[in-house]
């Protein structure tokens, strides 16, 4: 009895100490679990942002793979080897002597001896071999995407076949003076580009520096 009443005066005289480190133990014991908390979130935030590397067996497509899907300029050869002067392509009014009368001139005129050789300025498919009096002789390639050459004043269409693969420097006919329309200029060949059935200045295309 003596003892239990020496522990419960010990208690009495040092309750307000005793409740004191109670209240900084559970302080302690808070802030502790307040840690534990934050740092278990960090962990897993980390985890949901980490950046996944791409695995380097897969194929995701070098730039040399693309650049070589990239097609090439077309560039046109010259459609004769040599002519004594060349009539360039207007779309303003210029004086045809053959008719006559100012036109625009929607083509290029390569003047050259009869019977010179007329070459395919690019692969393509012959679309057309027409044969009119006013025109006389001309050949249409289709280079594909709607780009087209045209080849008038030839001597005759017998050297390709509608639906005929040719390539760039085939001989696909030979200069005349059977475009009626323009007979008084002498032989010559009347070449044209269409894009898109338009027709273009065909210096776009064509390789002015060849010799």
């Amino acid at each position: 009895m003596k003892k239990e009443r020496s522990v419960l005066m010990f208690f009495k005289r040092n309750a307000v100490y005793l409740v004191l480190a109670l209240c900084i133990l559970a302080v302690g014991l808070s802030i502790t679990f307040m840690l534990i908390n934050k740092e278990g979130n960090l962990s897993l935030s980390g985890k949901d942002n980490a950046v996944i590397s791409p695995n380097p067996d897969q194929s995701t497509g070098s730039t040399e793979d693309d650049n070589s899907q990239v097609q090439a300029p077309i560039v046109f050869i010259m459609p004769i080897e040599s002519s004594t002067s060349i009539k360039d392509y207007t779309e303003t009014m210029v004086y045809n002597s053959t008719l006559n009368r100012y036109t625009a001139h929607l083509a290029m005129d390569f003047f050259a001896p009869e019977g010179t050789n007329v070459f395919a300025v690019f692969d393509g498919t012959v679309l057309s071999v027409e044969k009119t009096f006013l025109q006389g002789t001309t050949i249409t390639i289709d280079h594909g995407d709607g780009l087209h050459s045209v080849y008038n004043s030839l001597l005759d269409g017998d050297s390709v076949s509608i639906g005929q693969t040719v390539k760039k420097g085939d001989v696909i006919g030979q200069v005349s003076s059977t475009n009626r329309q323009e007979y008084k200029d002498g032989a010559h060949l009347h070449f044209e580009v269409r894009e898109n059935g338009q027709s273009v200045d065909p210096i776009k295309y064509l390789d002015t520096q060849e010799k």
